[in-house]
């Protein structure tokens, strides 16, 4: 009876160091969606790998979307331009910051339902096929609403 308890207990727990083993080394900060009646919702945070090894920022989805889109902005010579991004690498250590002005997230179709001070689900996918759900606070233009 003892054995059996033993290797159903070693049972569980290496369950669990293969689930933590297999979760996205990233730690979130600051999420906050822009909803601006007319226009696609952008998606800012902080993203930190944590983890030993690059961790790829694949993409993003939510059910308050139609479609997310990862984009960075830039300026060059004047212009102002904004381009797709199929992925973002973020090594070992490293944090990146998706905020005005550089990487963000482009909600095309935002829900009805959002509205600032509420808060909505996006769930990351990262390069390694794990994901991770993040809750997003929304704001509107001027950045007011619960955070």
């Amino acid at each position: 009876m003892h054995k059996r308890l033993f290797e159903a207990v070693a049972a569980l727990l290496a369950g669990s160091l293969l689930c933590g083993a297999a979760s996205p080394s990233a730690a979130v900060s600051q999420p906050y969606l822009r909803l601006i009646p007319g226009v696609p919702a952008a998606g800012y945070f902080n993203i930190t790998n944590v983890g030993h090894d690059p961790l790829v920022l694949t993409g993003a989805q939510s059910s308050d979307c139609g479609m997310i889109m990862m984009h960075r902005s830039s300026t060059a010579g004047g212009m102002a331009r904004m381009d797709d991004v199929s992925s973002v690498t973020i090594a070992r250590g490293q944090r990146v910051v998706f905020a005005p002005g550089g990487y963000h997230l482009m909600c095309m179709a935002a829900s009805p339902r959002l509205r600032a001070g509420g808060t909505m689900k996006i769930t990351l996918t990262f390069g390694n096929g794990t994901t991770s759900d993040v809750t997003f606070h929304v704001v509107n233009a001027r950045g007011q609403g619960a955070r």
